[in-house]
């Protein structure tokens, strides 16, 4: 009898296996940021034991991770993908600077703060640090054929993910919809990531709720569940709390901790391995490595229970998941992959929009185009600063619709800008932008600047063609109190006020090139003018000026500080009058003005620096105001004709017609840290076709830099044939 009870007892379980019947088994990935890596591990593990997967939720990086291998990415292909990314760009709303247009380019190198208000509510909110673009459009890149509404049950392995709607504080769990948006929606940490709105819900990161998501797979059908749990759920004791981060965490895991408790105990096999000292911000290439060797150590470890689970599903232990066997190498689109595209539609766009939109992404209707094509369009959008956001999808038959998905920004803010340095001591720069871009493309805005030798009052009116053309009308008073120096001997100081009134049109319509000519009134009103020896060099006089201008400036460094590549090409000219015509009752004077500046990589940490810039007055009645200035670091320091030159900190006046070569060596030796060894030699004469046979100097300096989030910290030290002593300078903040 006991015999036939035993044989009986073995037929049952093994019956099911023989019908092809069994337990219908569930991967469940919690969250965890970073740390969720280790996911990957596992699923390679459990892969290998050749455990069947019939259903798999995520939250949050769960979610990621989750809806990749549902689609039909293999463990190691989604850590190939891991280790391939730039974590740093992907966690930030950094845009290339080589697409980003001159006036955002000056806006991001000028100023440490921005604020955005408005009119609405909605202007005057920040719903996150991180928009979270590069993520949104890098699942975009993964998930080709599940951007348009897709059931998520017909993946390779049904899916679901877990966001909270912060309206009605619920779970939203996705079935179906955007795969790229529903993996986006369910990592959105508040406060963090902007959320994502979604018809009436507004969704945020799903681990606020429901981090394990235990019960979303049981109601899915499942029988069996093996989970991996990465975000500590369970509560701190009283010795790890420490931290305000510590805190926070505690607040998120006690408001889910009933819920993450029941879905634990519904667990048939949990992982849980030791990630510390990692937390969810460890994106660092040593520390994603470690942490998904991690995940499959933990998984090896386990190995017994992993085979003994195989027969709680009733399978019998050489079993391979059929999914295994028919899997086809998956890979995420390559830059180079091409599309057929149809039709390009632009939803969110401002209708007046349209057309430019089109031309500046480049992309053309009816037409095979690549995904490094496209990534570069919606760049560029973004780099015009016309809209905050934007991502894409392939829709339609055979996904040859292309939508790109824009959203409006508050171009309105208020920005500010401080720095220091040995000279000035600090500076302040406040700026408030006000656009009236829902009615007309107009755009209002004030300038000040602070600071111990000038301050100034701009205000500034812009009515634009596109967000790329404009016509500027503008007036800035500003006071100047500069010393001038004469071979490293203080000269004279010289106080005045001056007045500049200038209508000039722009055009931007080329990404690194930007051309500008108008019409400019300027009036010198002289309160002082102290020399320290006993002759007068210069006339000097209230005056008033009328120029015509224009400038072109082509400008593809991929940093404006301390660059890596590219170069710079500047032109400018000005016709000096006092009448529109001539100049104190004779011909007018005129400057030309040439910049040259590139970057020779010689190395992945070393590399050269040359340039080649200069100035000529042209007329033999220059006034004193527009002479050319040399001193200082960088180009304008105080005066617009300012010319930079290693060797001499103060501003000095020379010839008519001054020609500079510079060349500058720059190794960085530690991260953002940098030493620069600089030579330059300039040539001055008071007639230009005689340039060679005038003077010379020359000078040098050694520095280092320390390429801060608030501009270079930087010090150097200089010596030149204009100056007896050396030359110290030191600064810290962005150029203003």
């Amino acid at each position: 009898m006991k015999k036939f009870l035993s044989l009986l007892l073995m037929f049952l379980l093994v019956w099911p296996a023989m019908a092809g019947e069994r337990k219908k088994v569930a991967v469940v990935l919690g969250g965890g940021g970073a740390k969720g890596v280790a996911h990957i591990g596992v699923l390679k593990v459990l892969e290998e034991a050749g455990i069947p997967v019939d259903i798999v939720t995520g939250t949050s990086m769960g979610a990621i991770v989750g809806g990749l291998y549902a689609i039909g990415y293999s463990p190691d292909e989604i850590k190939e993908m891991v280790e391939s990314q730039d974590w740093p760009m992907l966690l930030s709303d950094k845009v290339k600077r080589s697409h980003l247009f001159f006036p955002e380019k000056e806006k991001a190198e000028r100023y440490i703060l921005s604020l955005p208000f408005g009119r609405e509510k909605k202007d005057r909110v920040i719903d996150g640090v991180v928009k979270g673009q590069n993520l949104q459009n890098l699942f975009s890149d993964l998930t080709m054929g599940y951007h348009d509404s897709v059931d998520f049950n017909t993946f390779q392995i049904p899916f679901a993910c877990v966001a909270v709607d912060m309206v009605s504080g619920k779970d939203y769990v996705f079935h179906g919809g955007s795969l790229p948006l529903a993996m986006r929606a369910s990592m959105a940490i508040p406060a963090v990531f902007t959320p994502v709105r979604l018809d009436s819900m507004v969704l945020v990161d799903g681990g606020l709720n429901n981090n394990y998501p235990v019960d979303v797979a049981l109601a899915m059908g499942a029988d069996i569940i093996i989970g991996v749990d990465l975000a500590t759920s369970d509560l701190r004791t009283f010795d790890r709390l420490h931290s305000p981060g510590d805190i926070v965490t505690q607040i998120i895991a006690l408001h889910g901790y009933d819920k993450y408790a029941r879905n634990r105990d519904r667990t048939d096999l949990l992982f849980r391995p030791d990630m510390e000292p990692y937390r969810s911000a460890s994106f660092t290439t040593a520390a994603l490595d470690t942490m998904m060797r991690r995940g499959e150590m933990d998984a090896r470890r386990r190995w017994d229970e992993i085979i003994a689970l195989k027969q709680k599903i009733g399978l019998p232990d050489d079993y391979t998941p059929p999914i295994l066997a028919s899997r086809q190498k998956h890979r995420p689109v390559l830059p180079a992959d091409t599309f057929n595209i149809r039709h390009i539609r632009f939803d969110g766009a401002d209708p007046r929009d349209i057309g430019w939109l089109h031309r500046i992404c480049a992309l053309k209707e009816n037409s095979r185009i690549t995904l490094k094509e496209l990534r570069k369009a919606m760049s560029v959008l973004v780099g015009t600063n016309a809209y905050a956001y934007v991502n894409y999808k392939l829709a339609g038959e055979d996904q040859q619709d292309l939508i790109l998905t824009l959203q409006p920004k508050s171009e309105s803010s208020v920005n500010l800008g401080v720095r220091f340095d040995s000279e000035e001591i600090i500076g302040v720069l406040l700026n408030a932008t006000y656009h009236q871009g829902k009615r007309n493309h107009s755009r209002f805005a004030f300038t000040g600047r602070v600071g111990s030798k000038i301050s100034s009052a701009k205000l500034e009116y812009s009515i634009e063609r596109s967000p790329l053309r404009n016509f500027n009308l503008s007036y800035k008073f500003s006071y100047n109190d500069l010393d001038i120096y004469e071979k490293g001997d203080k000269r004279f100081n010289t106080a005045y006020t001056h007045h500049l009134a200038e209508f000039a049109y722009s055009d931007m319509n080329w990404l690194s090139f930007k051309i500008r000519a108008g019409l400019r009134y300027e009036y010198f009103n002289y309160n002082s003018f102290l020399y320290t020896g006993n002759s007068e060099q210069y006339d000097v006089r209230p005056e008033s000026f009328l120029s015509y201008f224009a400038t072109a400036h082509l400008e593809t460094f991929d940093r404006r500080y301390f660059p890596n590549k590219g170069v710079s090409l500047e032109a400018d000219y000005s016709l000096y009058t006092d009448n529109f015509v001539g100049y104190n009752g004779s011909s007018p004077f005129s400057a030309i003005g040439l910049k040259f500046m590139t970057v020779c990589p010689i190395s992945s940490r070393l590399s050269l620096l040359p340039a080649l810039y200069g100035r000529v007055l042209i007329g033999g009645n220059t006034a004193y105001p527009f002479l050319n200035a040399v001193g200082g670091e960088t180009f304008g320091r105080y005066l617009p004709q300012q010319l930079p030159f290693a060797g001499i900190s103060h501003m000095e006046i020379l010839d008519n017609s001054v020609v500079i070569a510079r060349l500058q060596l720059r190794q960085r030796i530690a991260g953002n840290n940098y030493i620069t060894l600089t030579g330059n030699y300039g040539i001055h004469n008071g007639d230009f076709f005689h340039l060679l046979q005038g003077k010379s100097l020359w000078g040098g300096s050694l520095g280092y830099a320390y390429n801060s989030i608030a501009g270079p910290l930087s010090a150097t030290f200089g010596m030149s044939n204009r100056n007896s002593s050396l030359q110290f300078y030191m600064n810290l903040g962005f150029m203003f």
